[in-house]
C-alpha cells in the first residue's frame, strides 16, 4: 500500500496577462486544497483574461496559524473574462462567487480600533464602480423582476456580513457593523439585515481580508450560515444531520474519472446528495447506486432522487454487508462520517476497516474510489487492516472550517495474491 504525499494543490499559478483595476473581477470561493481543480473548469470552460489562485499559503515565520483550518480559510480565485455572466454562474466547482473589491495581507489584528479603522478604509477605498456593475448583470439576470429597473442596482438595501478566524481585537459583528455604517454613509443605501438586496462580504484570516460584493440571490441565502449555501434546487429535502456541497461532489466525482456506462457507488449516501448530483452533472451517462442504514435518510434519498428522471437507485442498506454482487462497481464515491455529529472516533474505528473490506469486494479490478474524511489517523489504520487497496493520492482539504482529506484508492487490476494469466502460445 504505497501513498502519494499529502498535497494542498496549491502550486503557484502564472497569471493570465495582468489584472485590470478598471475591470470587473470575480472573487470566486472554492474548496480550499482543490483549486487546481477549479482552474482547470474554468480554462476549459471561460474565456480568460486573468486568473490567479490567492488562497493563503503557509508562512514559516507564523507557524501557529494553520492555513487548512477556519471557515475563513476557503479557498480563493481571482478571474476577470469577457465570457457572460451565465457561463460563470455555470461553473460547477464554485461554492460562491463574489465581486471583487480589495483584499490585504497586513491586517492589524491586535488593536480593535485601528484594525477596523484599516478593514473599513481598504473597502471604502476600493473602486466600487466595476463591482457594481457585475453585481447588477448578475442581478438582472437572476432576479428580472426586482431589478429592471436602474433605480434598484443603484440604490439596493444591504447588510454587512463577515466571515472571521483567527485571534483578534475585534469580533465578526463589529467588522460587519463598521463596514456597513461606511458604507451607508457613503452611497446612501438602506441597511435591511434580513432582506437585503445586496451583501458586502468581508472574510477576515489571521492578518489576511478580502472584500468583495455577493453575487448570490439573497432570497435563497441562509443567513445563519456563515457562508453562502450553494443551489440545491435539484433536490427536495436536503436538510440531514449533514449534506456535501454540490461542488465538492462535482470535484470528487472528477477525481474518481468516470467514463460512460460506469455504475457509480455511494454506499453511505444520506439524503442521496452523492449519486443524485452525479447523475445529475454526468446526463445520466452513469448508474448512480446509493444506500443508506438508517430509514429516515433513505426516504429523502428516494424523494431527492425523483424530483426528475435519473438513472439513480437508492436503496436501505448495512454498508458493511451490501446486497451487490462481487466486482459489479466501476467507481465510489463516499464521504465518510466523521464529526461529533455522525458518531466518534471509535465507533468509526470499527466501521471504516468493515466498510473498506466490503468496498474491495464489490469493486471491479481496476476500478477506484474517492473517500472523504477528517479522521485521517482512523483512515490509515483502518485501511492498513483492509484487502490492499493502493492509495495513489491523498489531498488534504478545508470543508467546513475543518482540516480533511480526500484519498483515492485503487484496487489492483490483477490482485496480488492472483497471478497474472499467461498468454496461450
Amino acid at each position: 500500500m504505497a501513498a502519494s504525499e499529502a498535497s494542498t494543490a496549491t502550486t503557484a499559478l502564472s497569471p493570465v496577462r495582468t489584472l485590470a483595476p478598471e475591470r470587473p473581477t470575480y472573487l470566486l470561493l472554492v474548496l480550499r486544497g482543490l483549486e487546481f481543480l477549479v482552474i482547470e473548469e474554468i480554462r476549459a470552460k471561460l474565456q480568460v483574461d486573468y486568473l490567479e489562485i490567492c488562497s493563503i499559503d503557509a508562512d514559516d515565520k507564523l507557524r501557529h496559524v494553520d492555513v487548512m483550518q477556519g471557515v475563513a480559510g476557503v479557498g480563493r480565485i481571482l478571474l476577470q473574462t469577457s465570457s457572460p455572466v451565465e457561463e460563470v454562474r455555470g461553473l460547477l466547482g464554485v461554492q460562491a462567487a463574489l465581486a471583487f473589491l480589495a483584499k490585504s495581507d497586513n491586517v492589524i489584528s491586535d488593536d480593535a480600533k485601528q484594525g477596523l479603522d484599516q478593514l473599513v478604509k481598504m473597502t471604502m477605498e476600493a473602486d466600487w464602480k466595476p463591482a457594481m456593475q457585475l453585481w447588477a448583470e448578475h442581478m438582472r439576470l437572476i432576479r428580472p423582476d426586482r431589478f429592471k429597473d436602474t433605480d434598484a442596482t443603484t440604490s439596493p438595501s444591504f447588510r454587512g456580513s463577515c466571515v472571521r478566524d483567527g485571534r483578534h481585537a475585534f469580533k465578526s459583528v463589529e467588522v460587519a457593523a463598521e463596514i456597513g455604517g461606511a458604507v451607508a454613509e457613503k452611497f446612501g443605501w438602506k441597511v435591511d439585515l434580513t432582506q437585503c438586496d445586496l451583501e458586502v462580504v468581508c472574510l477576515v484570516f489571521h492578518t489576511h481580508m478580502i472584500v468583495g460584493l455577493s453575487l448570490a440571490d439573497t432570497t435563497k441565502i441562509q443567513f445563519r450560515n456563515r457562508m453562502a449555501n450553494e443551489d440545491r434546487s435539484i433536490m427536495a429535502d436536503s436538510k440531514y444531520v449533514s449534506t456535501l456541497r454540490p461542488s465538492t461532489t462535482y470535484h470528487m466525482l472528477r477525481l474518481a474519472g468516470y467514463k460512460k456506462g460506469d455504475i457509480l457507488l455511494d454506499s453511505m449516501c444520506g439524503v442521496g446528495t452523492i449519486p443524485i448530483w452525479c447523475a445529475q452533472v454526468t446526463e445520466n451517462e452513469i448508474f448512480a447506486l446509493g444506500g443508506e442504514l438508517d430509514s429516515l435518510p433513505v426516504t429523502k434519498a428516494g424523494q431527492n432522487a425523483q424530483t426528475k428522471p435519473r438513472n439513480v437507485d437508492i436503496m436501505q442498506w448495512d454498508s458493511t454487508r451490501l446486497p451487490l454482487r462481487n466486482e459489479s462497481v466501476d467507481k465510489v464515491i463516499i464521504d465518510l462520517p466523521f464529526g461529533v455529529r455522525c458518531g466518534n472516533a471509535r465507533q468509526h474505528s470499527k466501521i471504516y476497516p468493515k466498510v473498506f473490506k466490503e468496498l474491495y469486494r464489490v469493486m471491479r479490478p481496476g476500478s477506484r474510489a474517492v473517500l472523504l474524511t477528517s479522521l485521517k489517523k482512523t483512515f490509515v489504520h483502518s485501511l492498513q487492516a483492509a484487502p490492499s487497496f493502493e492509495l495513489t493520492h491523498t489531498y488534504e482539504v478545508n470543508i467546513g472550517g475543518l482540516l480533511s482529506a480526500i484519498y483515492i484508492l485503487e484496487k489492483p487490476a490483477v490482485p496480488a495474491s492472483t497471478p497474472a494469466a499467461k498468454p496461450q502460445e
